[in-house]
């Protein structure tokens, strides 16, 4: 108050100074300045030389001054026609440094303290320090260090300027010791606690860091605990407290949970109610799964609502409300729920847009598209549309949104927003497999060529095993109608000497031509003709059946090896409605092939192929796969069916833990005395795995864990169950920057004394 009286007296007499002297101003003095430029005192003057002085306003002046944030003490003085402004400046900021902070980068830390105006170029305020102190500190909260302390100096520097130090002790972080909840008669603590991503320290806690506490984690947690209950029936379920205690060394963290549980309610009713004559009523309704006597679930009933929204919004109801009211009866413990429904209006689509696409053309993504213009909006259609195109493989990233058409309240335009990613390919690499030890790389590829879409690629992968050598082209929509065509030409060569199979070798030269038929939005068909020219070399010690074949294509004696040629064509039927193709957690994918060979060449054979997988989610980051594979093959002429066209099991792309191409039928070899493998023409193989992310890496999507039983078999001619081989293990797969990594430890369940195994089995690279 005293200060307050002091300006006005100041401004009073200042005025009446000034007003006293007649005449115009002659010159403006600032006095003061250390580090602003005096335009910026200039530019805020109500006046100018030559003015009237008698017009000046002392207090709007000081006013217009003090709003540039920049002073903290403002007069005005007058020496005849002469005014003088004598300002003192609040000093900046100059430096900001950082001592003794590890667990964070001091760039991210000045991030932070800028948004609350705290940053190198900004005004000083003392009050800063205080909170500069608590902000930080607040972070190492958040880490769980209880025990760190810091501590914010100001140095003053030349030209008004200060230097802020910000020294921070660290210490040690404090732990979660114990996690209380008292008031729970009907569920054992460990069960409600199984969910909470908050942790009593244990073994794995340097691994997951999940013994650290923090309030919001504590609050979804506590959310998670809510949900427990209400899916569960209990409808009145309370959270009466929630205290945090730290011990006096503030090292150990103690929560105390208070909650009332309250009864179990059960449905007494649900009905649908509202407008929604546009919608069949009967599909509606279907979507209602709550049935009287039912245990109440909140999970269920907010489920429903999502059904009825989402089908309301496939028949263009783009902003519908569907509400489950209740009508709770505490006596009876019962709830009944009348989800009303709101569609709003029936919104159309204006106009699609597409942002981002520099190199691709516009018609590739527009191909792809499932909602059309001029149509009305369902969400179903927009999701598959963004499926579509991220299964193209052009983009990194594809964000969908809907804005409102000015001046229309039933239409809105959907934007596609892509970011391109480099499609061109030039890959050198090497890389090894359990099954094909050291692999070569070679790979040119560019699969948006020009844009347009289409797919040029030419490879080389040299392998122990296989050593393959392939050119192709590829047109996903040669006709307007989705119609695909690719050609293609390949030599192969396969040295089965390091495998656990009678040994030989062959050389492939051949070519592919391909169309693919889009049947509907999930289902295809292919027609593929395979030309191909087949040397196959038999060491002395080959297989008595190897050496028949032989023979019998070139109706000699000789068992050196032969020629074998087949112009084969192959259809197959294909339905995937996978979510995604590299880390699928929901839909399947199944794959029907038949293959014959035409009677223009020395091979005469025919093959079956039906494998199929089936996706199941979880939990968020949780998924569990099922698959299999039948396979059957014979010869329909007067040759014997051809040996390197026979099923082999057995090795990491099947049943892990036996080596690869190792289960089957065995013969003896009379020179070698070793059981070999020679593969059949039945096959069967059957998995289960469940996938998971590794413990503290849940938001790395390029790496999954799983566990896995897998069994299967090739049979010569008659299914022989004693034959099925089974294994158990564990696996890994990361997604690198140099090619798929995939490693796997299997326990062979019923091997038998012939058999190969290969417990720990790996690939990386192009052999994948």
């Amino acid at each position: 108050m005293r200060k307050l009286l002091f300006i006005l007296f100041f401004i009073l007499s200042t005025f009446s100074a000034i007003s006293a002297e007649e005449g115009l101003i002659s010159d403006i003095k600032i006095e003061g300045l250390q580090r602003i430029e005096p335009g910026l005192v200039f530019s805020n003057l109500p006046f100018d030389v030559n003015d009237p002085i008698e017009e000046i306003d002392v207090s709007s002046t000081i006013k217009l001054l003090y709003k540039t944030g920049q002073f903290k003490d403002i007069s005005l003085e007058q020496e005849g026609t002469k005014i003088i402004i004598i300002v003192n400046e609040k000093p900046i900021i100059a430096e900001l440094n950082f001592y003794g902070v590890e667990a964070f980068q001091d760039d991210k830390l000045k991030i932070g303290l800028s948004q609350m105006n705290v940053a190198s170029g900004l005004v000083f305020d003392k009050t800063d320090l205080k909170k500069v102190e608590q902000e930080i500190a607040n972070q190492y909260l958040a880490l769980g260090k209880y025990t760190a302390s810091v501590k914010a100096e100001a140095i003053p520097l030349e030209r008004n300027r200060m230097r802020v130090n910000i020294y921070v002790e660290e210490g040690t972080i404090s732990r979660i010791k114990e996690i209380n909840i008292v008031g729970n008669r009907l569920y054992q603590k460990e069960d409600l606690l199984q969910s909470f991503n908050l942790k009593v320290t244990n073994f794995l806690s340097w691994w997951n860091k999940d013994d650290r506490y923090s309030k919001q984690v504590l609050n979804g947690d506590l959310e998670k605990l809510r949900s427990f209950y209400m899916d569960r029936g209990y409808l009145d379920f309370k959270i009466n407290s929630s205290l945090i205690r730290i011990s006096e060394n503030k090292k150990n963290v103690y929560i105390d949970i208070s909650i009332t549980e309250g009864d179990k309610y059960f449905i007494a009713d649900a009905k649908l109610s509202g407008k929604y004559e546009n919608v069949p009523e009967t599909l509606l309704k279907a979507q209602i799964s709550l049935q009287k006597g039912q245990v109440f679930n909140r999970a269920e009933v907010t489920a429903t609502t999502n059904r009825l929204n989402q089908i309301l919004g496939d028949y263009g109801y783009a902003f519908s409300n569907a509400n489950a009211i209740p009508d709770v009866d505490k006596e009876e413990r019962t709830v009944s729920f009348n989800f009303f429904v709101d569609p709003g209006k029936k919104i159309y689509v204006r106009r699609i847009n597409i942002f981002g696409n520099e190199k691709t053309k516009d018609s590739v993504l527009r191909r792809e598209m499932r909602q059309f213009e001029a149509s009305w909006y369902a969400k179903h259609k927009v999701d598959r549309s963004k499926t579509r195109l991220s299964a193209t493989q052009y983009f990194d990233s594809i964000d969908v949104q809907t804005t409102n058409v000015p001046g229309a309240t039933d239409q809105i335009d959907v934007n596609f927003h892509v970011i391109e990613r480099n499609t061109g390919k030039l890959m050198l690499g090497a890389g090894v497999s359990s099954g094909e030890g050291l692999v070569g790389t070679l790979t040119v590829s560019q699969s948006n060529f020009l844009g347009t879409g289409n797919t040029v690629s030419s490879s080389i992968s040299t392998g122990e095993i296989n050593k393959t050598y392939a050119l192709s082209y590829t047109d996903p929509y040669w006709t307007d109608d989705g119609v695909s065509r690719t050609v293609g030409a390949y030599r192969r060569d396969v040295n089965t000497e390091d495998l656990a199979t009678a040994a030989y070798n062959t050389y492939s030269y051949g070519a592919t031509l391909s169309f693919g038929v889009p049947l509907s939005e999930y289902n295809s068909v292919a027609i593929t003709s395979t030309l191909d020219l087949t040397d196959i070399e038999l060491g002395s010690n080959a297989s008595e059946e190897y050496v028949a074949f032989c023979q019998d294509i070139t109706s000699s004696t000789s068992t050196s090896g032969c020629n074998s040629d087949s112009l084969t064509i192959a259809s197959a039927y294909a339905r995937d409605t996978r979510n995604n193709a590299q880390f699928p957690t929901s839909g399947s994918y199944y794959h029907l092939t038949g293959e014959i060979s035409a009677p223009v060449f020395d091979m005469k054979f025919y093959k079956f192929i039906g494998k199929g997988e089936r996706y199941w989610p979880i939990s968020d980051d949780m998924s569990f796969k099922v698959k299999g594979s039948l396979g059957y093959a014979d010869t329909y002429g007067d040759k014997k069916y051809p040996f390197f066209k026979n099923f082999f099991m057995g090795g990491p792309k099947n049943v892990r833990g036996y080596d690869q191409a190792s289960i089957g039928e065995k013969t003896l070899n009379a020179v070698t005395s070793e059981h070999e493998t020679t593969g059949g023409k039945k096959s069967l193989y059957g998995s289960a795995e469940l996938f998971f992310p590794p413990p503290g890496l849940k938001n790395v999507k390029g790496f999954r864990l799983s566990a896995f039983v897998d069994g299967g078999g090739v049979f010569k001619n008659d299914f022989i169950g004693s034959e099925l081989r089974y294994s158990a293990g564990i696996g890994a797969l990361w997604l690198s920057p140099f090619g798929p990594l995939t490693i796997s430890y299997a326990k062979p369940l019923n091997d038998g004394i012939n058999d190969s195994i290969s417990e720990l089995q790996f690939g990386m690279g192009g052999a994948f």
